[in-house]
Order: C-alpha cells, then structure tokens, then sequence
C-alpha cells in the first residue's frame, strides 16, 4: 500500500515540474512592445528589410541597429511566433473579387463524423476557401470563399449543399464589400489606449467608466 506521504511527495513533484514547465514556457513566448512593433511592421510588408524595419522604428520613437532586430526576428521564428510569411494581393486585380461569407447549421444523421470529415478534406483543398472554422452558438460552421465571378460563387454553392446537404440543416452565403483586409498584434494597454482615444472623440456619454480607467505609461 503506498503511504499519504509518498502520495503528498509525488504530488509535490509534479506540481513542481509543471511550474517549472509553465514558466519556461512563458518565458519563452512572452514578446515585448518593440517585438509587437516589428510584428506588425512584417505583416503590413514580409518584404521590409532590417534596414527598412530600423528606419520605420525610428520614426516611431524605437531606435534599434539592424543586428538588434535580426536577432528578434530569428527568435520570433525560432520560437514559432513567426512561422511564415505571405503575400497580399489586390483581389480585383487577380480577378477573384467575390468574397463570400458562408455559415452552416449542422444536423445528426448517423454517420455524422465521417461526414464532417468528409467536408472539412474538401473545403482543405479547396483553392477558392480562404477560411473555416468550428463555431458555438446559433451556427456551427463559418466559411470564407473568394471567387472570379457570381456566377462561379452560385456554382460552388449548388455542388456544395449538393454534396454535404445531408448533414446541413441550415445553409446561408453572403457576399461581401470588403472596406478593410488586415490586422495587427497589440496587448491590453494598447488597446484600452484605443478605446480611451475613441471615447474622447465621439463623447464621455458612451463609455463614462473607460475613460475613468488610468492607462499606465510605457
């Protein structure tokens, strides 16, 4: 029989060995202002150089060499922060200028989880599915769709629900008037700053409370 106190050690152990774990973990991932400002710059341009990174920081008050910032980004990467780089493209030009949101509502036949299986191996392959993803809530599913035309969009939507119409229960498209394409990284404070700078402009009668909130300087 194994005693109450061989039990508490192990126990002791473990917890040990998962603090150890998380906080080498943490710090491995953790990233700082000048990290973010270097993300971000890659995103809006993969392209940028180290040179090209150090002047646009510069301009943003963060003065860094190029070797500075070539190690952070070997880092990001190693560390698989960084773990590729894309291009963007002008969709009207490259003739795909039909975005189309799509969501689904699933039903229960009996081999439900083949099915799905089946679906999400062809929406993978699929050249025109930018997106898609497992929701909670009124739907269960969400895609988005790029396409040359109308015409194609209406084609791809009859085979689809022709094809996967045994496990959908509701199916809905949307064609969308892209006004903006891109994000950025940011922390808690660089958003409440947001928000704070936005509640000033349109007025304290929106959001009383948030502007209350003392942002701490960086």
């Amino acid at each position: 029989m194994i005693s109450v106190h061989y039990v508490r050690q192990i126990e002791y152990i473990m917890t040990m060995a998962e603090s150890i774990i998380r906080e080498r973990h943490q710090n491995d991932i953790i990233i700082d202002e000048i990290d973010r400002q270097i993300i971000n710059l890659l995103i809006a341009n993969a392209r940028d150089s180290t040179r090209t990174i150090v002047k646009k920081l510069a301009g943003m008050g963060t003065n860094m060499s190029e070797r500075g910032i070539g190690k952070r980004i070997a880092r990001l990467e190693r560390l698989g922060i960084i773990h590729g780089y894309t291009t963007m493209v002008d969709l009207n030009q490259v003739n795909m200028p039909i975005l189309r949101l799509v969501t689904v509502k699933f039903t229960s036949p009996k081999d439900f989880v083949a099915r799905l299986e089946d679906m999400k191996g062809y929406l993978a392959n699929a050249p025109y599915c930018d997106f898609s993803a497992r929701t909670n809530g009124n739907i269960d599913w969400i895609e988005l769709k790029f396409f040359n035309n109308h015409k194609q969009a209406q084609q791809e939507e009859d085979l689809y629900r022709a094809w996967f119409g045994d496990i959908i229960e509701d199916y809905r498209s949307y064609d969308l008037d892209i006004h903006k394409m891109g994000w950025q990284i940011f922390d808690e404070d660089d958003f409440d700053q947001f928000i704070q700078s936005t509640c000033k402009k349109e007025g304290t009668e929106t959001c009383p409370n948030i502007l209350k909130k003392k942002i701490p300087k960086k």
